[in-house]
């Protein structure tokens, strides 16, 4: 019941961004937002609450609800039903780390590996334990995009930070293996952006 209610308010939520994306041609655009304005206008859209959802009444029951909806058109191949479920939810759930990580994965396997490297890195944000495989699969969207410099940089970092008790073999071989990757591609044998390492449709 809670996810059936909260439909209209998604929907209509929807509806409003994509009016103001087809009208703003025909109308004469607002002065440039400031700082001050953008923090009093997100403040009167919160209503004082953590969270769009907190102030729309939109119970943790629903939200979990729609995201296991979501989890179920990704898990049975309809990605695009999925991804805009997941963007939805980081809109308003976004202090959810599963969220992020949700949409991170969907956006992976629609080979948007620079959009599921900012989700990822959201989702890194929003946990506070050093999160290796959450770091790994960003660090592989970043090869995949070709972004090797900011690749290499956060695996340095990640190997710096990671204590090597808890790393385990699984998450060493993987680290590993993107290492010798980067490395390939600073020897110029591997010059054009590769598939993450990990599965190219990875489960949720």
């Amino acid at each position: 019941d809670g996810y059936m209610r909260s439909i209209p308010l998604f929907a209509a939520e929807q509806r409003g961004m994509d009016e103001a994306a087809t009208t703003d041609s025909e109308v004469t655009r607002p002065a440039p937002l400031t700082m001050s304005k953008a923090l009093y206008g997100l403040n009167e859209l919160l209503k004082g609450k953590q969270t769009l959802a907190a102030a729309h009444g939109i119970s943790v029951a629903a939200l979990d609800s729609i995201y296991s909806v979501a989890r179920e058109l990704y898990a049975n191949g309809h990605k695009n039903e999925a991804l805009r479920s997941f963007e939805l939810l980081c809109l308003y759930d976004h202090e959810n780390a599963r969220n992020w990580h949700a949409l991170g994965i969907c956006r992976k396997a629609s080979r948007d590996y620079l959009g599921a490297a900012a989700a990822l890195a959201f989702a890194i944000g929003e946990t506070d334990v050093l999160a290796h495989q959450l770091h790994l699969e960003l660090i592989e969207c970043l090869v995949a995009a070709g972004q090797w410099d900011a690749a290499a940089a956060r695996l340095g970092q990640l190997f710096d930070a990671a204590d090597a008790g808890s790393a385990d073999e699984a998450w060493l071989a993987r680290a590993g293996f993107l290492r010798a990757q980067l490395d390939a591609i600073r020897r110029n044998q591997c010059p054009q952006p590769q598939p993450p390492a990990s599965e190219t449709n990875p489960e949720l």
